[in-house]
């Protein structure tokens, strides 16, 4: 497509620990299909969160084969002879990341994408770990899945922000669960999450997503400020929607992202924002805690 502007479909969705049973030790991929049927196109770049045991594991079926199975059949047609045609040939880069099995994992559809130099684990440049070295409409991007780690608290949510916060020096295209939200103006925050942690059950979650104030008292961790001040695009913010993203009423946030650095021959096209409902899923099954967000990107031609 060069000479013209590229449309590129993106989209992120957290499936908690990628459909992995801990009880049968097998994968269900039914939710996560069940997630991506809202979506009437194939996403050229797919953004998951949480990729449990899809890479380097004896698992047998192998969940990543599966994945990719059913990724490149999700939006295929058929003929009139029944056979069917149009199939997405993904292609998977699972991160590495030390001491964690919920890693996310990027598929991008090479047709559109053309894929470079993955970078896993980069020595000292860890801003770049984890990263895709890819081609789009003829121009170098990088792009990344990420799964910040609330569990290292809020000193760790902003050693991440400030990471991955300065690839916006590059053309840059970044989604998936930050585990913490920001403090613009339509931003659902919470001044007592203290206090809501412990309604619902769940006083370790304060150090997740939270962070503590000199009085003592929490709030919302607003970190994605921090890191978006680097030079960053947030497609929700761009669009000014700020539906949670998560699924719990009384502790909902907005931290399903998909940004894009500045400095990029790109924009996000704000109509095309859209935060997805809860799949229909089959009797008994419990609804995922996140929610599926997409949005366009328009990138330019290469000069």
């Amino acid at each position: 497509m060069t000479g013209t502007e590229l449309r590129l479909r993106t989209a992120t969705a957290n499936v908690k620990r990628g459909g992995f049973n801990r009880r049968t030790r097998f994968h269900d991929h039914d939710k996560l299909a069940a997630t991506l049927c809202s979506l009437k196109e194939a996403p050229h770049a797919l953004f998951l969160s949480e990729c449990t045991h899809y890479a380097d594991t004896s698992h047998d079926p192998d969940p990543l084969e599966e994945v990719l199975s059913m990724l490149g059949s999700l939006w295929t047609t058929r003929g009139p002879d029944g056979r069917k045609f149009g199939e997405v040939p993904y292609r998977a880069w699972i991160s590495k990341v030390p001491g964690s099995v919920n890693v996310p994992g990027l598929f991008v559809d090479p047709r559109t994408i053309q894929p470079g130099t993955p970078y896993r684990l980069a020595g000292r440049r860890t801003q770049l770990a984890n990263t895709l070295t890819a081609t789009i409409n003829g121009h170098p991007f990088r792009l990344k899945c990420v799964h910040w780690n609330g569990s290292r608290g809020p000193s760790g949510l902003t050693e991440q922000a400030d990471q991955d916060g300065q690839v916006a020096s590059e053309n840059a295209l970044y989604a998936g669960d930050f585990n913490t939200t920001s403090s613009a103006q339509g931003e659902t925050v919470y001044e007592n999450w203290g206090e809501l942690c412990d309604r619902v059950g769940r006083p370790w979650m304060r150090s997740q997503k939270g962070i503590r104030r000199p009085d003592g008292t929490w709030g919302t961790h607003t970190g994605m400020d921090r890191f978006l001040e680097h030079g960053w695009w947030d497609a929700g913010q761009v669009a000014g929607v700020f539906t949670p993203t998560t699924t719990d009423q009384e502790t909902a946030l907005r931290i399903d992202r998909i940004v894009l650095s500045k400095r990029s021959p790109a924009r996000f096209d704000p109509d095309t924002y859209t935060v997805h409902g809860h799949p229909l899923l089959g009797k008994g099954a419990a609804p995922n805690d996140h929610l599926m967000v997409s949005a366009d990107v328009i990138v330019e031609a290469a000069a």
